[in-house]
């Protein structure tokens, strides 16, 4: 076996491993964020805030029409009562009841639209807390989804690990080195397999002696314009 081979064989490994840790984190992101929780308890509270606004202005609405309603029932007691004989005060005591029932008209439509705030209130409220249940079940479904993933990738990564362990152990120590340096500098690709005459991963156009030395089993080859390690296959 051929020690291109057996790099090509690590990179495939290493590749995979890579995709395995990279979904992990993004797991790991996902499992650690709450901020569309977040956000929809903040218009909970927010919806709640505004509800109680709306319950203190109808409750103060409703205390202005009963104290004007009582302050009419005095008046027109007083007016109707038989105590007052004066024609003036008579006609006082009228027009002050006039004037109470003619507010009391404007308080009524106040209430009227207290009344439709707290119930528009109310709405905004039981939808905020609709859609923070929806979002709490949805996220718990989500988090059931991709724990599962997790132990999955989890168990994948470790019999992974343990095989290019192995497979490292085969390798010289030497290209070894070569391997993960080109790794390092090279976005985790260090071996390259030839295709249509063809560096696959730079796409360079292999000369024939290139080539030869690419299907070498006994030395590395290395692309001339990427400097990745040749495997011909």
């Amino acid at each position: 076996m051929s020690q291109s081979f057996k790099l090509y064989r690590l990179q495939q490994m290493d590749s995979q491993l890579d995709r395995i840790r990279t979904r992990l984190q993004e797991i790991d992101t996902i499992l650690n964020d709450n901020t569309n929780i977040q956000a929809a308890e903040e218009q909970v509270q927010n919806a709640e805030a505004a509800l109680e606004g709306s319950k203190k202005t109808l409750h103060k609405a409703e205390e202005l029409v009963k104290s004007q309603n009582l302050k009419i029932e005095q008046t027109e007691a007083t007016l109707y009562g038989g105590k007052v004989h004066n024609p003036k005060e008579l006609q006082d005591l009228q027009h002050e009841t006039d004037a109470l029932k003619r507010y009391l008209t404007v308080l009524d439509d106040r209430l009227l639209e207290a009344m439709i705030l707290q119930d528009e209130m109310l709405s905004t409220y039981q939808t905020a807390v609709a859609s923070l249940e929806r979002v709490r079940f949805d996220n718990q479904a989500l988090h059931s989804k991709v724990k599962e993933e997790q132990r999955l990738l989890l168990h994948e990564k470790d019999l992974l690990e343990s095989e290019r362990g192995a497979a490292a152990r085969s390798i010289e120590a030497k290209d070894l080195l070569v391997y993960e340096q080109l790794r390092k500098q090279r976005r985790g690709v260090a071996v390259s397999a030839v295709a249509d005459r063809n560096c696959s991963a730079c796409g360079t156009t292999l000369s024939a002696a290139q080539l030869h030395s690419a299907r070498s089993p006994n030395q590395l080859t290395r692309c001339e314009s990427c400097g990745r390690i040749l495997y011909g296959g």
